[in-house]
Order: C-alpha cells, then structure tokens, then sequence
C-alpha cells in the first residue's frame, strides 16, 4: 500500500512541477474557460494510480499513452461543461465544504500511507510542505464538489421498477458479487478510566488557576507557571492568530463567545482543561492564548483497566453470561444494553487485532482480552457466515443501485451532447 500512495504523490507532483517549469499548453477552451495540458496530465497521473491500485493493464507505450490523453482531454471538456452549467445554475460551494472535503481525502491519503509521519516523509522527499500540497489540490477539490453537487441536482431522482430488478436477477445473475464472509459479533470494551483521586487534582488546579486569572494576575504569567502545553506555556500560553476555520473542536466553540481581553470559564475537553483568552479579533481570525490542565489515563489507569478486563474475560469463558457482563462493564454505551451484540460484520473490514482474536473461534466461543487503540475488548463469535451467492431479496438494492448508475449516465451522455452544442468549445493541438 505505501508503494502506490508514493506512487500517487510522485505522479500528482510530477504533473503540477511539470507544469511550472515549462510552459504551459492550452488544449481546449470551453466557454473561454481554457484547458491546460497539465489539467489532462494531472488526470492522466490520476487514471494511473487507479489502474496500478486495481491491478488493471498499464500502458505499454507512448502510443497507448497517447490515445489516453485524447480520451482524457473529452473527459476534462465534459467535465468543464458540467462545472461551467452548475454555475449557471448558481450552484455553490462554501470555503468550509472546500476544506472539509480536502482534509477527507487527505485523510484518506494518510490512512493508506500508513501514518501522517510516513505521509509527511513522502511529501518531504518530493520537496513540499502539507500547507503546499494542500494548496495546489483544492481549487480540483472544489470542482469536484460542484460537479457531484449538479449531478444530484440534476440526476438525484432515478425511478427503477421491480420488474427491472427482478429482470436484472434473472439474466445477469453471474455478474452479481457474492456476499463475503461474515461473523456475527457481540463485543465487552473496558477503556482506561481517570482516578477519582486525579480528576479531584486536575480540578483543583483548575480552580487555583481561575482563582488567579479572575484576582487580575497576568494570563500570560499563569499560564507561563500552570499551564501543561510545553508547545505554548513559555509564550504565555500563546496559540496565536488563527482563521476561525481553523480552530479544532472545543477551542473554536470557546473563541466564538469572546470578546476581546475576556477569559474563558474553565472548559472539559477528553484530554483535560481549557481556558482561554481572547486577546484580538481580526475579522475571522482570533489571536487567542490558553492555559491546557492536562487530564488523560495514566500507566496506573490503564493497568487497572487490564485487569478488569482480564477478569471479565475469564468469567465470560468459564461460563457465566456474556450479556449480563457485558451490561454490567462494558463502556460501549451503544450496545450494553444489548448485551454487547454489535451485529453483523465483514470479516475483510475487520482490523488484524479482531482478526487474530477469533482464529480458531466457534460460534459460542469467547476471545482473550485484545488490546486496540479503543481500550482493552472482549468478542464473543455468535455466528459465521461463509462467502455465497445472494438471494433476489440480498441483491435487491445493490442490483436497484446498478441500474440507477447506468440509466444516469445515459441520461448524462444524452445531456452532454445536447451541451457540447449550447457552449464554446474549441480543440487545439496537443
């Protein structure tokens, strides 16, 4: 997997480095909106990736590449029309749709990276920052948010009768996947818990914090002095100016409520407390200051947690009921009350932890304790499924869901035509 994710930034960078060394091309205008030869270089990097990822051929030469990028250069026109009617249509994306979008997929791109260091390494090696990678990606980000958003609009709504399913069942049954095997899966997490004694220290400091900050003691000093953010303690706890946007979780909540000069009252987040200043406002962006109470399971918390967990298990496989155990210490507040029951699961989508805790497992066995970044768990194997063909009521939706996609894109094609007629479009030379 690390193999094609480098593979992908160095085709994505190579195309984009490419394309401010040399001078650029235009291929195509449409609408006087012009198509650069890096915009069907960058679409070619990306069909690429996808083919080595799926294992499909790859070109075998410059020929084969060729013919990709006239094909891919109809692909961006149709692709431009499309974005050139949704505006049209007045159709909008919002700068925090853009961001949120871009950081999925960079997270994405991280996961099958590995790690957000291996990523970052990756990027290194290739000569740009994350602040730059993400720079050079969001403007196609926000074109491909605006082109799904016409096509909901203007495709969403595809009628499909049975009789077309059940159509679909009885001819192309052999194209229809079959359903993988399957474990059904009652679960017991026991997650490391803070000590009375430590939360009971945690917020006495907090209070001898307030205490201070509200007798009129400089932030800054208070923070300089009490404060566990080694990053930002010896600047006074200063975070400094930051977009609105860009402030995560409980921080961005607090900073909305400010005024300039007005301190926080003391905040519970799941890593401790936060209290913080507001020194300015800059239209969207806070320059604020915080004081961080650090308040997180210790060795000694997560030790006693094992055990816990170790005596559960035991008393789960000598006999006694799961489900009880399961209501009674379970920290999974979704399913306790269900006696630990999860439901069904693909045993593909299961992480190797899972995995190597049910080999060798019946239906009716409970596992050792597995050690995930959750917490300390328990499973019990309520039943097992081998791979096979789906009945017509198993393949319904997903047969519905075939023929939705392809009588959108006749639909699509048709319109695109009719398109291609009502707005410019010039071919140049490659």
């Amino acid at each position: 997997m690390r193999t094609r994710i480098v593979f992908l930034i160095a085709l994505l960078l190579a195309t984009t480095i490419a394309a401010e060394e040399l001078v650029d091309r235009i291929v195509a205008i449409v609408d006087e909106d012009p198509i650069f030869l890096s915009d069907v270089d960058g679409a070619l990097a990306e069909d690429l990736y996808l083919r080595s990822v799926r294992g499909d051929p790859m070109p075998e030469d410059s020929t084969e590449v060729e013919m990709m990028r006239e094909a891919l250069l109809e692909s961006v026109i149709d692709r431009r029309i499309v974005i050139a009617k949704a505006r049209d249509l007045e159709i909008e994306v919002t700068r925090t749709d853009v961001e949120d979008a871009l950081d999925q997929w960079l997270g994405e791109m991280i996961a099958s990276a590995g790690s957000e260091s291996a990523f970052l390494g990756e990027l290194e090696r290739q000569g740009i920052t994350m602040k730059g990678f993400k720079t050079r990606y969001r403007k196609d980000i926000e074109e491909q948010l605006l082109v799904s958003r016409f096509m909901r609009q203007e495709f969403g709504e595809i009628q499909v009768a049975e009789t077309d399913i059940l159509d679909f069942y009885e001819t192309k049954y052999d194209s229809i996947p079959g359903l993988p095997e399957a474990v059904g899966l009652s679960h017991i997490i026991i997650i490391p818990k803070i000590s009375a004694e430590r939360e009971a220290e945690a917020a006495g400091k907090v209070d001898r914090i307030v205490m201070r900050v509200k007798a009129n003691e400089p932030f800054e000093s208070v923070a300089a002095e009490m404060s566990d953010d080694i990053l930002t303690r010896d600047s006074g706890g200063m975070i400094g100016l930051v977009p609105l946007d860009d402030l995560q979780g409980e921080i961005g909540e607090i900073a909305v409520g400010l005024e300039p000069g007005q301190v926080s009252e003391p905040i519970r987040t799941r890593y401790g407390y936060e209290i913080v200043k507001l020194d300015e406002r800059q239209e969207d962006k806070y320059r604020l200051r915080h004081i961080f109470v650090r308040l997180q399971p210790d060795r000694g918390d997560t030790l006693m947690a094992a055990d816990l967990a170790d005596e559960v298990q035991a008393r789960a496989a000598s006999g006694e009921s799961f489900e009880s155990l399961a209501r009674q210490y379970s920290d999974d507040e979704d399913t306790k009350e269900e006696g630990g029951y999860v439901g069904q699961v693909e045993v593909s989508a299961l992480e190797d932890a899972y995995s190597r805790g049910l080999e060798g497992l019946d239906p009716g066995d409970v596992s050792g304790v597995i050690r995930t970044r959750f917490g300390f768990q328990i499973l019990k194997l309520m039943a097992r499924s081998a791979s096979r063909r789906p009945s017509f009521e198993e393949a319904r939706e997903w047969i519905r869901g075939v023929v939705e996609t392809r009588r959108r894109e006749t639909l699509f094609a048709e319109w695109i035509e009719e398109a291609r007629e009502e707005i410019y479009v010039k071919r140049l030379e490659f």
